[in-house]
């Protein structure tokens, strides 16, 4: 490669993976800021500056979430082993296939990884676990918990028994090399199809340990960096086979998910932050004294890609919920999708969007991109807005104002500014949904109604429990249980004055039919339809 040209110099000793780590690096200093090789004609010379600035550039955009610099930085390290020329008793230290027993539960959980994401792609973790019925109940001296054990990897391990050839072994040896330069140990799972990753959210925080020694020998192996948990199929789960090894590591890790279009860094006095990747990954990050230790959640939407109300709600009954919710949102009405984080609510929302209206034009606000509309449905006019360090929420949603949208969707209400404008936009958008964290009608209604009330809007209850009953027609209740399922625990429709009429609830396991629409949402989508109201009695 025309970045060796010139160089010498003594090949170092390789015992430990750490090792090969910090040679790997101060190589790839040495290139990035030393100077041009002495004595390289001058074509050379200016391919040599443009492959050391293409360096730079990916090394500072690797932990961005996208696959390009990702890649790159990749190659370049593989070349630099190459060239290294590892010996294969070296090999065998750094990753001793021949001898199955000193792989720790990590090592044989990348190569399972590796072998299934070659052969499904971002599905390989899934296929993993559905191949091998994971995730397990563990239980605890607290409970019980969905984890992945160490003996579960080494089951899968003994099961699968993987035979590596010696590319492949250099592969998954530059891979672990990259962590040092990428998300660390949770790099390759990131870019899995998941729901969610976190980090730092159990176990202890190193500032307990600062007083009394005698807490390393009782939590050992439960330090705040030893914690990494995956969802899934609506679980969360705990891979207890995997840590971040030190504090030090999961603040470079934490601090590197928020460097893509960062307005800033986690500091004393920005203790927290929540930024995008460049794949659409939304970012929760914090760190002391705000919270109790470093931690970071990572939301992801390409989990949720291309599912349709067949694919969610499923039991007996369903079929009548779906064809419900396929009349109430074709009819154009207003419709809030709540439940806990995890429910589904996000999830259901962007499946029914294929029913609205196709001569409508949709107008979504989010605090960051997440729904990615037109990937599924790019010929519709789409339009989404998001809060940026300028604009805020309640601006995105006026912005709504200025444009020819008929449809207005918001992928969370979160504060009562926005709450109070979806309410006031309600009189000149003919269609609206959106989701909130409300765990009943009554706390949504509650909810909107406060929000009118302490932003001005309105000062008499009354009248502002009213307008927020006209302007919304449909509550979806969404929920999930303690062993991850998600259903649709309630249909109300919400009547004049903020009253409530159960429509659909789930019920022991099957959904049940409770009323019937009343006789002013039966003519209201007879209207928009064209059908006779009776149809839907």
């Amino acid at each position: 490669m025309i970045w060796k040209a010139g160089r010498k110099e003594k090949r170092p000793e390789v015992e430990t993976m750490e090792q090969l780590r910090e040679y790997m690096k101060s190589v790839i200093r040495k290139y990035s800021e030393g100077e041009i090789p002495f004595g390289l004609p001058q074509r050379q010379k200016k391919k040599y500056a443009v492959q050391v600035q293409k360096l730079r550039q990916a090394l500072r955009a690797c932990v961005y979430g996208e696959g390009g610099e990702k890649a790159y930085v990749k190659y370049f390290i593989m070349r630099e082993l190459i060239a290294l020329g590892l010996t294969l008793a070296e090999r065998e230290r750094l990753l001793p296939i021949n001898a199955t027993e000193r792989l720790t539960p990590k090592q044989k959980f990348d190569i399972l990884l590796y072998f299934y994401m070659k052969r499904y792609g971002t599905e390989g973790f899934l296929r993993l676990c559905t191949v091998w019925n994971l995730p397990g109940q563990v239980e605890r001296s607290d409970g019980t918990y969905f984890e992945i054990t160490a003996e579960d990897v080494h089951r899968m391990y003994e099961g699968e028994a993987p035979v590596l050839t010696d590319r492949e072994v250099m592969e998954l040896i530059c891979d672990e090399v990259y962590e040092g330069f990428g998300h660390g140990v949770i790099d390759r799972l990131r870019d899995c199809r998941l729901e969610g990753i976190s980090g730092g959210v159990s176990g202890m925080p190193e500032q307990f340990f600062r007083y009394e020694d005698e807490l390393y020998e009782t939590f050992a192996g439960n330090h705040a960096y030893d914690s990494i948990f995956v969802m899934f199929r609506g679980n969360t789960v705990r891979l207890s086979f995997l840590s971040f090894a030190c504090e030090e590591e999961l603040r470079r890790v934490t601090k590197s998910l928020l460097r893509y279009e960062a307005l800033g860094e986690l500091s004393y006095y920005n203790p927290y932050m929540v930024n995008d990747m460049k794949d659409g990954s939304r970012v929760f990050a914090c760190r002391p004294p705000f919270s109790e230790s470093w931690a970071f959640f990572i939301r992801k939407f390409d989990s949720i890609e291309e599912k349709r109300p067949e694919d969610l709600i499923v039991g007996e009954g369903a079929e009548e919920i779906i064809e419900a919710l396929k009349v109430f949102v074709g009819g154009g009405l207003h419709v809030a999708i709540t439940g806990s984080q995890g429910s589904g609510k996000t999830t259901l929302l962007k499946a029914l969007v294929r029913y609205i209206n196709p001569k409508y034009n949709l107008r979504i606000e989010e605090s960051v991109f997440e729904l990615w509309m037109r990937k599924e449905f790019p010929y519709r006019n789409i339009l989404t807005f998001r809060e940026t360090e300028s604009v805020n929420s309640t601006e995105g949603l006026d912005a709504f104002r200025k444009t020819d949208g008929n449809c207005l969707m918001m992928g969370e209400v979160g504060n009562i500014q926005a709450a109070a404008l979806m309410i006031e936009l309600s009189q000149v958008s003919e269609q609206q949904l959106f989701t909130h964290h409300a765990m009943s009608t009554e706390k949504l209604l509650g909810y909107f109604r406060n929000a009118l009330l302490r932003t001005g809007t309105y000062s008499d209850e009354r009248m502002a429990q009213n307008q927020v009953a006209e302007a919304l027609d449909i509550h979806v209740l969404c929920e999930r249980d303690l062993k991850g399922k998600r259903y649709i625990k309630e249909i109300t429709e919400i009547i004049s004055g903020g009253g409530m009429h159960v429509l659909y609830r789930y019920t022991d396991g099957r959904y049940e039919r409770k009323n019937k629409p009343t006789k002013l949402l039966a003519d209201k989508l007879a209207e928009r339809t064209g059908k006779r109201s009776d149809s839907y009695g």
